[in-house]
């Protein structure tokens, strides 16, 4: 065996070398609990919110009543799930967080949380004083993938196959929809729960699908996920328009900004410009230019400047 000296162990061909970045999770200790105004969830679903929740009536703090990661459902199924020993202390934090806010943002008719992993990890996340996550204790989105992998293991959720975009390429917004077994866990009572839940989806019956049904519940996800699959294809659509717009326009000094600014405008429904007065039409090419961006700060690079014959 060659004993490399530590000049030659430092200078290696491919320059790969161990970082000095620390390995600990970003936010060893999150938590969520509704903002104050929240209303109360209605039914069962505020009292599976009140057995997870406690408020101090002398503070007003809210803190945990119930910690869910030390239940005995994750002891008993850990051989099911592909665990051999217990949750480390950040996991049992970020599942005693996720358990209120997943009934929190869950639909009562479908069980599905309204929340993508991403936006759920902003939730999670501690704010600054102006409501912006703060980058160096962030809850990573790639920590819930991992966590809603190991719920799906245990039977608390069930998630969609992924979808791609055929426009962008990109995978469309995942969400996850909550079993039976996650609002039993809760200590409702199932019986009223799945009764609130057939009034709601009677409620939004297409007529189809007799209410109560498991096919009804089936029929109303796949609603709710197209009607998501919808909004955010045309989301991605208008976004990708606006910044092909944005290029444009950014070449143009101001005035011609606006003038073109204008012929746009005056390409949409005649029932957005038609009646507006002239100072009224002005304000609008205003508000749409600060909305790209391009007020009155942003003043193109000279080599951006096209030249212009008159």
């Amino acid at each position: 065996m060659v004993n490399l000296t530590s000049s030659q162990q430092a200078s290696r061909p491919d320059n790969r070398h161990r970082g000095d970045h620390s390995t600990a999770c970003k936010c060893a200790n999150p938590e969520w609990f509704a903002p104050e105004g929240y209303r109360r969830l209605p039914g069962q679903m505020g009292h599976a919110m009140s057995r997870l929740v406690v408020k101090d009536k002398r503070t007003g703090k809210m803190t945990l009543r119930q910690r869910m990661s030390r239940h005995p459902y994750f002891v008993l199924l850990r051989d099911v799930a592909g665990r051999k020993r217990d949750f480390r202390p950040e996991k049992q934090a970020l599942y005693d967080a996720m358990w209120p806010l997943c009934v929190q943002r869950a639909d009562l008719a479908t069980s599905v949380v309204t929340f993508n992993g991403s936006r759920l990890a902003d939730e999670l996340s501690p704010k600054d004083e102006q409501g912006n996550v703060i980058p160096k204790t962030r809850v990573e989105p790639s920590r819930l993938s991992r966590l809603f992998e190991e719920w799906e293991r245990y039977g608390l959720i069930e998630r969609p196959d992924l979808e791609m975009d055929p426009m962008t390429g990109y995978c469309m917004p995942r969400h996850i929809v909550l079993t039976d077994r996650f609002w039993q866990l809760c200590g409702i009572d199932m019986d009223k729960f799945l009764a609130e839940r057939n009034e709601r989806l009677a409620a939004e019956a297409d007529g189809i699908i007799e209410p109560g049904t498991h096919a009804s519940v089936r029929a109303a996800r796949r609603r709710w996920y197209e009607n998501m699959r919808m909004a955010t294809l045309i989301s991605r659509r208008e976004k990708a328009s606006k910044q092909k717009r944005r290029k444009r326009l950014s070449k143009l000094p101001l005035d011609d900004r606006r003038n073109a600014m204008a012929k746009l405008l005056c390409t949409r429904p005649a029932h957005v410009w038609r009646n507006l007065s002239p100072e009224d039409f002005d304000r609008l090419v205003w508000k749409c230019l600060r909305q790209l961006e391009l007020g009155l700060d942003y003043e193109p690079a000279l080599s951006e400047i096209p030249d212009i014959v008159h």
